[in-house]
């Protein structure tokens, strides 16, 4: 045991010493804390046109065809037929070119034409019944 008699650096005083230079040794090994990422907000794109245009039905016997009918059987002149007119939207990304985008402006009931048969609507375009 080592006295100190007011003389010398005290044991006190010689641990403080230890003490201080482990921490100085200790902190460049530590882990590091990153910085906050800065987010960027991209800018969201605007329409560049729009133009009013109806919705094309494509089949394999008659091609593209701009109307649809509800039910399975074909009734020339019966109020059974569909067509609908889209808005669309041409918006250039710069990342991807031009995109179109199309959404649902009007569904109109007409009458079915007396020549062949269009095809038959999806369940999903068309309005519910009364």
């Amino acid at each position: 045991m080592v006295r100190s008699c007011g003389r010398g650096p005290g044991l006190l005083a010689v641990a403080l010493v230890v003490l201080t230079a482990a921490s100085a040794f200790a902190a460049p090994n530590a882990t590091p804390v990153p910085a906050p990422l800065q987010v960027v907000p991209t800018p969201v794109p605007a329409p560049s046109y729009c133009w009013p245009d109806v919705r094309l039905f494509y089949t394999l016997r008659l091609g593209p065809v701009p109307l649809c009918r509800r039910h399975l059987r074909y009734r020339p002149g019966a109020l059974e037929c569909y067509q609908f007119l889209d808005n669309v939207c041409a918006t250039f990304v710069p990342s991807g070119g031009w995109v179109q985008s199309r959404s649902p402006i009007s569904t109109q009931v007409i009458e079915c034409p007396p020549g062949p048969e269009p095809p038959v609507c999806r369940a999903l375009d068309l309005p519910a019944l009364p």
